[in-house]
């Protein structure tokens, strides 16, 4: 989940457009190892992978994103190696110093989505941390809570660790 100052095409294959936009069955995907985390919640971690994206600008192109430029993107999601899911990211700059935007993802995960929000910094060094809110969920996840520590790796990566609240 990587909003960017510069963010590149992604190319876009017939199984990427698949896994983005496809449901996900429960009997062809893993179950999501959940460790214990110290207050009784449960942490899973997962490896995004840049399937789709498009830079909206609201005006002329600069140093800096204009206010209002829209960044969308969608990963595959990966758990020890294996697709789990995707997710659907909308980040929306509201600060050109620092650059910075508000963004709204889902994961969409085989048991339930799992969404949230918070800010992330817009830049082109590597490594780069956020920290986003659970704020709700479907399926298994309808009452999730808690934190995603997040790190944009590289423009090809993002590892994603997930706190649940017990």
């Amino acid at each position: 989940m990587r909003p960017s100052k510069a963010l590149g095409p992604v190319a876009v294959t017939a199984l990427a457009a698949v896994l983005a936009c496809a449901p996900f069955a429960q009997a062809d995907t893993p179950d999501l190892d959940a460790s214990l985390s110290g207050d009784g919640g449960k942490v899973i971690k997962l490896v995004a992978v840049p399937t789709q994206s498009a830079y909206l600008p609201l005006g002329v192109l600069g140093d800096s994103a204009p206010l209002g430029d829209e960044y969308v993107f969608a990963d595959e999601l990966f758990h020890d190696g294996t697709s789990v899911g995707s997710d659907g990211v909308v980040c929306t700059v509201f600060s050109t110093t620092p650059d910075l935007a508000q963004c709204e993802a889902t994961l969409h995960l085989p048991k339930g989505d799992i969404t949230l929000q918070g800010i992330a910094p817009l830049t082109e060094d590597f490594p780069s941390k956020f920290t986003f809110a659970i704020t709700g969920g479907t399926g298994s996840y309808h009452n999730a809570r808690g934190y995603l520590d997040g790190v944009n790796v590289s423009q090809t990566q993002t590892d994603l660790t997930l706190h649940l609240s017990k």
